[in-house]
């Protein structure tokens, strides 16, 4: 029986496999964007097999707080991917990263 391999693994062994090993600081943030992706895979998971709405305290139909907190989660996982700065060809990942610290003002 083999493992499944998660949204994050895959993305991380995609990333590797295009760019060499990040630094300290970047591999954070890879670390990060995986473990987000993960998460959205599991809430996604979890509204699919719960569906949108789920009993409320009075029996009511309620929104599933998966998809609230899936909504926070793609929210944060869009940030993340947008500091990984991987839009630029021809640069490497994490440039506009490593290059905030000199166009900060002063």
């Amino acid at each position: 029986m083999s493992a499944r391999k998660t949204a994050g693994a895959k993305f991380r062994a995609s990333f590797l496999g295009e760019f060499e090993a990040p630094g300290l600081l970047y591999g954070q943030l890879l670390t990060a964007v995986c473990s987000t992706l993960d998460l959205v895979e599991d809430l996604e998971a979890e509204v699919a097999h719960g569906g949108l709405t789920v009993p409320g305290s009075r029996g009511q139909a309620v929104i599933n707080p998966a998809v609230v907190e899936l909504r926070y989660q793609r929210a944060a996982l869009s940030k993340l991917l947008a500091a990984m700065d991987l839009n630029d060809e021809g640069q490497n990942p994490g440039s506009a990263l490593s290059n905030l610290r000199w166009k900060k003002p002063r």
